[in-house]
This record gives structure tokens, C-alpha cells and sequence, in this order.
């Protein structure tokens, strides 16, 4: 454990814009195995995101089921496989569904872009197919984030690790199911993770994949800066503002408001990195936080209430070994964690029928669907009429869409009116992991 006093003065040094090259321990933190019962299943190049109590493991190479931690219990368990094998991730968690974007599936080194979102509901262990994925904004191995209720992807690769990285930055909105193509990034790089301070979205690391024929040696070195409320890019001065340790397959994270980089892979050594490395987004200067237990790559960190945990991934640069240790970056061992759990959400309609009675053709009535009792989102999958051929339905989202809590959208009921005498349908409404839709009895008179 390195002594407060020494600790002191190599923060005062930062404070005054000098970088530190000795090893520096915020408030005593350190690297602690994180304690469990059960395993997880080794796996490298995969996702590792928090959704209420649990730590959830996502993909990798080769078909791996979920692997779910619960941070009350500190017990693992086993979920479902995703649908296809998904690898090159960093999945976010958005009102306790997990998002999965800008990831890659297939073999190296031929692996291709996701057409679509995927979504993994924690509390029921299901997978579902989200919305599209513009078809030229397609990519993987990107960094990805959530910035006030949206999700943002950064930069990555088209070719799997042969060519086509890009220097893109989009938004997506689950609200809308809205894209939004944002201002290019000052340079292109992928096997990267990202991560918002603040305002701020913060781009390290990473490198460009099957650039001039190399594998681990085309890293980057530079920091990228997107500020959120002016939608400009800035990069930090250099050197100071350099990543210390170049590499790429590295994990973002944030703590006491700075920006962390955790492990990596590069040309330079065989053994995956193992150095942590926090940029103070105040001075804009970097500094060496105590190393991984085990250098690692390819997995992601979870951060919350200043503490950090990480594991999987592999052991070397490439594919192996793969790992299926964890640690945590806390003050003490066994540290407890918070309690903050998801509830579903009910899913209800403004009304069970809906009567047109000698009105004219075009007459619209409004339903209003709404996600209520819970905090947890809901996950729309199918809206349609038994009977479309005297009815129209219109609704500002395209299903699949998610209500976040709370959240209300109205559908509109059109009676077209093509026929004389009674008509009749039934409007089916249904979420994720419902086996009955909701429905609305539709009925109009001459």
C-alpha cells in the first residue's frame, strides 16, 4: 500500500500540470480479487455492464451463455446465450435493459457489423432484436456510452481487423428510435472503449486495425474530447495529453471525475497490458494508478460510487489465454455494494375498446400507451390490427421501441370507413416476455 504522504505530494504535483511517472493510489485505492461463489465462463473480446444488483458478461468469441453476478449475494449464475455470437463490445445499460451497438459477430479476421441493436432484459433473461442500424453507419469495436437518456457510438472499424475504421460518432435515442449523425471525431481508431465525465465524451486508446498490414503496432496515442452541449471536438495538447502507455482492447471508466484506461494490447509485449492509467480532466494530464492484478484485453469495466471492476478477457495479446478472474478497485477487500434494483414496468392502454358511431370517413381516436409501476423500461414488440381493412393505426414509434418509466405515446385509431354495416377488429399490443398482448376492441357503425 503506498503511504498517504507520498500520495499527497504526487497529487500536488499534477495539480500543477506536471505528469507523474511513479505510481499513485487515490485515497488508497487498490486492485482486490472480487469476491464470489461460482464462476464465470473465460471469454475474451466481450462486454461486462452493471443492470441493478448485477454485473452481467456478455459474449465473446464463440457462442458463450450471459453470466450474471449478483452484487447482494456475490454469487454467479448462468443465463441465455445471446442470439448469434457477438464480440468487439462495450454494451451500456440504459433504465435496466442492456443495449448492445457497435459490435462485430463472425471469425477473425473476416467478422462484420451487427444490422441491428440487440437487447438483453436482465430481470427476465431474455434477448430481443432492436431497431436497425443505419446500413452505412454500421461498424464494430467502437466505443459506446449513455449521455442523458441516449446512446452514443464512437469511432471503430468496418472490415473486421482488416480495414475500414472510421472516425464516426452517432446518437441514438430508444425514446424515438431516432438516429442522429454527429460530428467526426479528429481521428479514426477502433478496439477502443469510451466514457463520459461530466459534459464530456472522452476517446483514448485504441489503434487501426490491419493498418499497412500490422496487427497490435497501429495504436493511438492522441485523447479526443467531444463536448456534449457545444458538439465540437478538441483534442488534448500533446505530449501531456497523450495516453502514457500506447495500446489498444482497453477499458474506459471514470473515477472521482476523471477518465481511466484500464489494460490494453500492443506490439510492444507479449503479455496483455496490466497498467491503469487516469487522465485528470481538470489539469488535462494523465497519471499511473497501481496495476491490474492480471493484465487483460478485450473486456470492459464497470464503474459506479467510485469503485471499478473488471475481468475476463485474455491473458496476451490475441485470443488466449482467456481469463476468468475479476477485480475491483476499492479501498478495502470485499467492499459492499450498494443495493439499487429494477422493478418491471406494467404496460397499460387508456382503454379496452373504442366505439366509432356515425362519424365521418378519417375519424380518428387516440389510445394512450403507458409504462408505469416500475423503473425498469419497457420493451414494445409487436402493434398490429386483426383486421386492417376498415382501420388504420398510426404511432410515432416503429416497433420494436422501448417506453422508458413512465414514458406515454399515443396511437392513433383511423376508421377508413370503406363499407356500409358494422365493422370490427382488435388492436394487439405486446411487450417483451408477455405471453397475452394487451387488447383493444375496435368497433364503428354506419
Amino acid at each position: 500500500m503506498i503511504r498517504k504522504g507520498f500520495v499527497s505530494s504526487i497529487v500536488a504535483f499534477l495539480l500543477m500540470g506536471v505528469t507523474s511517472t511513479e505510481p499513485v493510489s487515490a485515497q488508497d485505492y487498490n486492485w482486490h480479487p472480487l469476491e464470489a461463489s461460482g464462476f464465470a465462463l473465460e471469454r475474451h473480446e466481450n462486454a461486462f455492464v452493471r443492470s441493478g444488483d448485477l454485473f452481467i458478461l456478455i459474449g465473446g468469441r464463440g457462442m458463450k451463455p450471459v453470466n450474471i453476478y449478483n452484487t447482494q449475494t456475490k454469487e454467479w449464475s448462468e443465463g441465455a446465450r445471446p442470439p448469434f455470437e457477438i464480440h468487439h463490445i462495450q454494451a451500456v445499460e440504459l433504465d435496466g435493459l442492456v443495449y448492445i451497438a457497435g459490435a462485430l459477430t463472425g471469425r477473425w479476421p473476416h467478422e462484420t457489423p451487427l444490422s441491428h441493436i440487440l437487447i438483453y432484459d436482465p430481470l427476465q433473461d431474455l434477448w430481443a432484436l432492436g431497431p436497425e442500424i443505419p446500413r452505412d453507419r454500421r461498424r464494430g469495436a467502437s466505443g459506446v456510452v449513455v449521455y442523458n437518456d441516449k446512446i452514443y457510438l464512437v469511432c471503430g472499424i468496418i472490415n473486421g481487423h482488416r480495414s475500414g475504421w472510421v472516425n464516426w460518432l452517432d446518437e441514438f435515442d430508444p425514446a424515438t428510435n431516432q438516429w442522429r449523425v454527429l460530428p467526426d471525431a479528429p481521428r479514426t481508431r477502433d478496439h477502443l472503449h469510451a466514457a463520459v465525465v461530466n459534459d464530456k465524451l472522452y476517446v483514448a486508446g485504441g489503434r487501426r486495425s490491419g493498418f499497412q498490414g500490422q496487427g497490435f503496432q497501429a495504436t493511438v496515442k492522441e485523447t479526443d474530447v467531444f463536448d456534449f452541449t457545444t458538439e465540437e471536438w478538441t483534442t488534448l495538447p500533446s505530449p501531456e495529453g497523450d495516453i502514457p502507455t500506447e495500446r489498444a482492447g482497453t477499458s474506459s471508466a471514470v473515477h472521482n471525475g476523471n477518465f481511466l484506461v484500464i489494460g490494453g494490447e500492443s506490439g510492444s509485449q507479449q503479455q496483455a497490458h496490466s497498467e491503469a492509467e487516469m487522465l485528470d480532466t481538470e489539469t488535462g494530464t494523465w497519471s499511473i494508478l497501481p496495476p491490474l492484478i492480471r493484465g487483460r484485453h478485450g473486456t470492459q469495466a464497470i464503474y459506479f460510487d467510485n469503485m471499478v471492476v473488471i475481468g475476463a478477457g485474455s491473458g496476451d495479446r490475441g485470443g488466449g489465454p482467456e481469463l476468468s478472474s475479476f477485480e475491483i478497485f476499492a479501498t478495502s477487500e470485499n467492499p459492499q455494494i450498494a443495493s439499487h434494483p429494477f422493478t418491471r414496468s406494467e404496460l397499460t392502454v387508456s382503454a379496452d375498446s373504442l366505439r366509432f358511431n356515425g362519424g365521418q370517413n378519417g375519424e380518428t381516436k387516440q389510445l394512450l400507451l403507458e409504462s408505469r409501476n416500475g423503473n425498469q423500461a419497457t420493451l414494445v414488440t409487436y402493434i398490429q390490427l386483426d383486421q386492417s381493412g376498415e382501420f388504420q393505426i398510426e404511432s410515432q414509434n416503429q416497433v420494436p421501441f422501448i417506453l422508458a418509466p413512465g414514458q406515454k405515446i399515443t396511437i392513433d385509431v383511423i376508421w377508413k370507413g370503406n363499407r356500409t354495416g358494422n365493422s370490427v377488429a382488435n388492436l394487439l399490443i405486446k411487450k417483451l416476455g408477455e405471453s397475452e398482448p394487451l387488447y383493444v376492441h375496435i368497433s364503428a357503425e354506419d
